[in-house]
């Protein structure tokens, strides 16, 4: 158990040190002096030494009360600035999501104004995810679909949002033989990331893609400009290149395989904005 001298004392404690008065403190925190005066000597009764000795009109800290007003100064001042800043947070709801880069610029910016026009007063930072993993108190939410990396498995913390279908896509001109179930060309373009998802997505459908080469991207938005420019094969996820399906652009000879529920957030438990989060969480299910 804590040993802490009276909690509601210190404020009158802090302020008659900061201003030399009792009758300046009393005013500041909107007490009487008969308060303020009362509440300094319990704490010097319950310390077992003067706090303040008189200073002509005023008062000064004795040698032990600087020690005390020292203290109590420090931890009032971080009190403070952290009430500052988490009233600043609730007028101002900020809500910070772990995303990929290329599901940002292709699927959520183009629908975060609905999102906008229901909290107009919120604002959506976005921490990019990649090869460098971001660490779970530095966001709320970890927006996650690419499940030919990995799977969810048994996690508690993941909120399932809705569905993603994967498929092997090219441009129309491309030189590409259709072969059974494999799709022949010289070149597919895959991203530079762990994980088999040629191979894992084969597993799942016994689809496979067959080329000499591949040439590799940091991104999965540039994996898609690839097969757009007609470069090679390609692996997408279909909510990310949805576009570019209906006006031709690119093709999916075999379809795309669905895998339920893949389409998820991490919730990272920081709970800074739990409401707004809820309330993203739930838009993304109508969404998504």
């Amino acid at each position: 158990m804590r040993k802490l001298p009276p909690m509601n004392a210190l404020p009158a404690f802090e302020a008659t040190a900061r201003l030399g008065s009792m009758s300046a403190a009393a005013e500041e925190l909107g007490r009487t002096h008969g308060a303020v005066s009362k509440q300094i000597a319990h704490l010097s009764d319950l310390a077992g030494t003067p706090l303040f000795e008189r200073d002509g009109a005023g008062v000064r800290l004795t040698e032990q009360g600087a020690l005390l007003s020292a203290a109590v100064h420090s931890a009032l001042n971080g009190v403070e600035k952290a009430w500052q800043d988490l009233t600043s947070r609730s007028e101002n709801p900020v809500l910070d999501i772990g995303i990929s880069s290329t599901f940002a610029m292709r699927w959520l910016m183009p629908r975060l104004s609905r999102f906008y026009q229901r909290h107009p007063d919120a604002q959506v930072n976005f921490r990019m995810t990649g090869k460098a993993r971001i660490a779970d108190s530095d966001v709320d939410l970890i927006l996650t679909w690419d499940r030919l990396r990995w799977d969810f498995g048994d996690r508690k913390d993941i909120e399932r949002l809705g569905d993603v279908s994967f498929g092997i896509v090219h441009a129309p001109g491309l030189d590409v033989k259709k072969q059974g179930k494999a799709l022949i060309a010289k070149t597919r373009c895959v991203q530079e990331l762990p994980g088999d998802v040629w191979g894992d997505f084969k597993r799942r459908t016994g689809i496979e893609a067959v080329s000499e080469n591949t040439i590799a991207y940091a991104h999965t938005f540039l994996v898609i400009e690839g097969a757009l420019a007609g470069f090679g094969l390609a692996l997408v996820e279909r909510r990310l290149i949805e576009e570019e399906l209906q006006d031709g652009r690119l093709i999916a000879p075999f379809g795309f395989h669905t895998i339920e529920k893949g389409f998820g957030a991490i919730v990272t438990g920081r709970h800074r904005q739990q409401r707004l989060a809820d309330s993203f969480l739930d838009w993304l299910r109508e969404e998504g």
